[in-house]
């Protein structure tokens, strides 16, 4: 078997991702205390304005441990209490921010829920989304769907002839279970990946032709529309320092950053790529001037990130920008 292929059966089938996200403006030593799906906050200090939360799958009344993110907070964030029967199964976490003033705060809860949608649960929907592809394959093939489009990748042999992919709705850019419902072919065909965010919410089908020339093959795949739209959680993902004068344009594909302009010494650290459509911030951690989003991600520019740094001079400045996704 192809080196590649091994690498894609020992791969995990699911990136972690937060059951929970919490989102305030927080001053002072504040506890956060969420039980089922509910999130209240009391302490010394306060929550200034109406903070923003969203449950993937509420708190289970079991015992376990939970593991808490800080995404964005200027002060410390440790977990108080672990969900037990003597505290009803909740969740206590303290924020504690001793500077002045106030400072928004992100936060990602991470905990064992309930299991995603399996094929029973598809099988059994009413209403459910697919993808069906059709193409004349040989050898071994592998077939990756992403979005609304699939593309066929052969391991030798005669490329895949007449590929064709219909979705219902296209594969959304979030963790679903896929299900692969109906098959046909002379070989064998399997669910080799599940969507993730490790390979960018992609599911991908093994088709292996064990007999000489291409057979026909096809298969449905089937999930579960979400029911809402998960809140973004924005991590760091880029540092990026340079010496600029002037105008300078960085651009920002994948895991690649180029510049345009007058810029010296640019270096392009990153904690991840650039997938798909995402919110973006920046933060100006050095500089003496400007820096701004020209262009955000998305499908019109290939999922492609722009920010400008405008120097106002004399001379050259010294900048580094965190860009968060």
């Amino acid at each position: 078997m192809p080196f590649f292929i091994l690498a894609l059966l020992i791969a995990p089938a699911f990136a972690a991702e937060p059951q929970l996200v919490w989102k305030g403006e927080v001053e002072g030593v504040v506890m956060l205390r969420i039980q089922k799906k509910q999130v209240t906050a009391a302490g010394e200090g306060r929550v200034v304005g109406r903070p923003v939360f969203r449950f993937a799958q509420p708190l289970p009344e079991r015992r376990q441990e939970v593991r808490v993110e800080a995404l964005e907070g200027r002060g410390s964030v440790r977990i108080l209490d672990q969900p037990r029967a003597d505290n009803g199964y909740s969740l206590a976490v303290i924020i504690e921010d001793r500077q002045a003033g106030s400072s928004p705060y992100s936060l990602a809860f991470y905990w064992d829920g309930d299991a995603f949608a399996d094929e029973f649960d598809i099988l059994r929907a009413r209403r459910r989304e697919t993808l069906t592809w059709s193409g004349r394959a040989e050898d071994e093939v592998i077939v990756s769907c992403r979005r609304s489009f699939c593309e066929a990748a052969t391991t030798g042999g005669t490329p895949v002839q007449g590929g064709r992919a219909r979705f219902t709705k296209p594969l959304p850019d979030r963790r679903v279970t896929v299900a692969l419902l109906e098959t046909s072919g002379r070989g064998d065909l399997r669910l080799l990946e599940q969507p993730s965010e490790s390979n960018q919410y992609t599911a991908r089908v093994l088709i292996r032709d064990p007999q000489p020339g291409s057979g026909d093959y096809s298969f449905k795949l089937a999930w579960l529309a979400p029911k809402q739209e998960p809140l973004a959680v924005v991590r760091p993902g880029l540092h990026w320092s340079g010496r600029v004068d002037g105008t300078a344009r960085i651009t920002v594909h994948g895991r690649a950053a180029s510049a345009t302009g007058s810029v010296t010494g640019a270096r392009a650290e990153f904690e991840r790529g650039l997938t798909g459509a995402a919110e973006v911030t920046l933060t100006k951690l050095r500089g003496r001037g400007g820096v701004r989003i020209l262009e955000n991600p998305s499908e019109a520019n290939n999922w492609t990130l722009v920010f400008e740094i405008a120097d106002p001079g004399p001379g050259s400045g010294d900048y580094e920008v965190q860009v968060r996704w």
